[in-house]
């Protein structure tokens, strides 16, 4: 359909505005141009969602350009003939992820036009946040691995620059240096993934029938590596076999895990956690939770690789238990915040782990909507009480109605209500292999325990999160006027409501059990979102899961339960047996990630101090020197500048000038003087 050519514009209306702010002379002006473009973004990317749910069966619609061709010499030991192509693809999936990423942008731009009204740096955080938005809504419309290869690392860089709006600040700047390590750690193990691709299916792309309006089939394309996948499975695909599907899924499972924030590699979100808390949304809402798409994408060699399934979803359970113990024994309000993005996140891996494609992708995209919500309701916290210490809170629901209920409506879908934990324990208890297998009675015992605790973990943190904020009254500190805490003003409460609607309504399009219905003649398949969204070209008949269902009620019971005990109003103390304190100790820094983060980070810092010095030992005096250079000659000619000088030069101009045509005119026997 012609009218999925508008999907070009969803990732370009962000980048327009970026561009457009550099040249307004406000700050403000500059912050409500790339609002205003994101929201065209939006409504585009919105109104493409919509002719996809009433068109849910047709293939997926492609729009290639050619980023550059290469014809090796025959014989090589790649393919002959190599072409490298960008562009946009509009299926179920990415029409669903473009269109969230998209809402949370703009949403969170809206906020921070008054949130962050003359904090220094404010142009930069809306021109940075509009080719972030460029980034991540390019990557869910990619196409092929190389184009998404182009926008991941786009995105890594333009949030190293969010990062760094505070750079005057030594501590901040050191944070987001490490973070930007961490991230590209996985930035290199995708151009691993998608370089080993190219090395292993390249030449199998140039046997394959080209796609219509193409010379040949793309080598980095979802579907040609899928293709690739099954002929390797039966022996079909030359110097190719199982252990180099085992190698690609552990490169790409690296880049995921990485940026969906999975332990050990949780350091950059909780790094960012010291920036501006609309960069922590932004990094919370609309990059972390591209790990998991990216899985999404290659599913097939993640699916075929032998064992991987069951590692994925144990490495997504695990790092939710460990991320909400974290998050759990925390005092700083952003910290225990992104400590429950990724505990989310966690369970969609373990959902994507137990053969759960449809649920996990659901948990993902959920993400985006509650992390919004989280992260715009703890901004509205921080500013209010002017402290990032969840102990000097306490009192918001008298004096913070409407904050106090967007953080009340995330607790309950982070806590359960949200069937993140339902999907997770639900795949589990389902087992089914998409490869076409079944995984063991002991991978579905140990993943649904860990499951288990990592759901009831979760609902404990959200509880203590709500209960400490919002119950009892306002702490009382030196320097604070307790009894002036209020609301804050309608701008920041307005998009407050929109991520309220956004999250709830994200939740109700997945519940289970909800069949298709007709409208106008038209049977609507999508507006559930496991029958919109699926692997392979038959969608997951899921229904109810009474079981799941149950396991996760008493998670999320035994979750709140605990936290009212803990942190509610007539809070228990207790006493921590011995062999516990050093369990508590360990998740207070963290499991000391941060260390070892560190340690590891050294040398390559190290490398960076020696380049550092390189530049301004040898390339900076050479720039220096000819910058001098320049210098001198501008000032040897404005010693020349006088009336004599002047003349002189104008009349020289003139002479050679008339030498000239007339030396065209002889050339041509046009010259009325002739010589004999």
């Amino acid at each position: 359909m012609s009218i999925y050519n508008a999907a070009w514009a969803i990732p370009l209306l962000p980048l327009l505005g970026a561009l457009g702010s550099l040249g307004v002379e406000t700050q403000r002006r500059a912050a409500q141009l790339c609002v205003f473009f994101t929201g065209l973004s939006f409504v585009v990317a919105a109104i493409l969602l919509g002719v996809r749910l009433t068109h849910a069966p047709a293939e997926p619609f492609l729009s290639l350009l050619t980023f550059f061709s290469m014809s090796p010499p025959e014989g090589a030991t790649f393919a002959t003939q190599f072409t490298a192509q960008v562009g946009v693809q509009v299926d179920a999936l990415s029409a669903s992820f473009a269109a969230a990423i998209a809402f949370a942008t703009f949403v969170i731009q809206a906020y921070a036009v008054n949130a962050m009204r003359g904090e220094h740096g404010g142009r930069r955080f809306f021109c940075g946040s509009s080719v972030l938005a460029f980034c991540t809504t390019g990557f869910v419309l990619s196409p092929n691995l190389f184009d998404s290869l182009i926008m991941w690392v786009g995105a890594s860089a333009s949030l190293y620059v969010l990062l760094t709006l505070t750079w005057q600040r030594a501590e901040t700047a050191h944070r987001a240096m490490r973070a930007m390590v961490v991230l590209t750690a996985g930035d290199i193990a995708l151009t691993l993934g998608v370089v080993f691709t190219w090395i292993k299916f390249g030449v199998f792309s140039s046997l394959l029938v080209a796609p219509s309006g193409q010379s040949l089939a793309d080598p980095f394309s979802f579907s040609v590596v899928s293709q690739g996948v099954v002929a390797t499975l039966h022996q079909g695909v030359a110097s190719a076999g199982p252990r180099a599907l085992l190698v690609m899924g552990i490169v790409f499972l690296v880049a995921a895990a990485v940026r969906s924030v999975q332990f050990p590699f949780t350091v950059w979100l909780t790094d960012a956690a010291s920036s501006a808390i609309p960069v922590i949304a932004l990094a919370a809402a609309t990059v972390a939770p591209l790990g998991l798409y990216l899985i999404a994408r290659i599913y097939p060699i993640v699916a075929h690789t032998p064992r991987a399934l069951p590692v994925l979803a144990l490495l997504g359970a695990g790092s939710a238990v460990l991320t909400a113990s974290t998050g759990i024994v925390q005092r700083s309000i952003t910290r225990i915040a992104v400590c429950a993005v990724a505990t989310e996140l966690g369970l969609g891996l373990a959902a994507l782990g137990m053969g759960g494609y449809s649920p996990g992708v659901f948990i993902a995209f959920t993400s985006v909507f509650t992390s919004t919500l989280l992260l715009l309701a703890v901004a509205n916290i921080v500013r209010v009480y002017r402290t990032d210490d969840i102990a000097e809170m306490g009192g918001a629901w008298a004096k913070l109605r409407t904050t106090s209920i967007a953080l009340a409506v995330w607790a309950l879908l982070a806590g359960g209500i949200g069937l993140s934990a339902y999907y997770a324990l639900s795949s589990a208890l389902s087992g089914v292999d998409p490869a076409g297998g079944t995984f063991s009675g002991g991978e579905r015992v140990v993943i649904l325990i860990v499951t288990f605790i990592a759901a009831a973990l979760a609902a404990l943190l959200a509880g203590r999160l709500l209960l400490t904020v919002t119950s009892g009254a306002v702490a009382r500190r030196r320097g604070f006027a307790h009894e002036r805490v209020a609301e804050v003003e309608g701008t920041l409460r307005r998009p407050l409501w929109l991520a309220i609607i956004a999250a709830v309504v994200a939740v109700l399009i997945g519940l289970p059990g909800l069949q298709p219905f007709s409208l106008g003649g038209k049977r609507i398949a999508g507006l559930t979102f496991l029958r919109f969204v699926f692997y392979g070209q038959q969608h997951q008949s899921i229904g109810l899961d009474g079981g799941a269902a149950l396991i996760a009620l008493v998670a999320l019971v035994c979750g709140l339960g605990a936290a009212y005990l803990l942190f509610g109003p007539a809070r228990m103390r207790v006493a921590l047996p011995a062999f516990a304190a050093w369990p508590v100790r360990a998740a207070e820094q963290g499991f000391y990630v941060e260390r070892f983060t560190e340690l590891a980070a050294q040398p390559l810092m190290a490398i960076a101090g020696r380049v550092s010095d390189f530049d301004d030992q040898v390339t900076a005096p050479v720039a220096a020197s000819a910058g001098e250079s320049v210098d001198e000659a501008a000032t040897l000619l404005a010693t020349l500048r006088n009336t004599r000088f002047s003349r002189a030069l104008a009349g020289g101009l003139v002479v050679v000038g008339i030498l000239a045509l007339l030396s065209v005119l002889a050339a041509t026997g046009h010259l009325w003087v002739h010589l004999t």
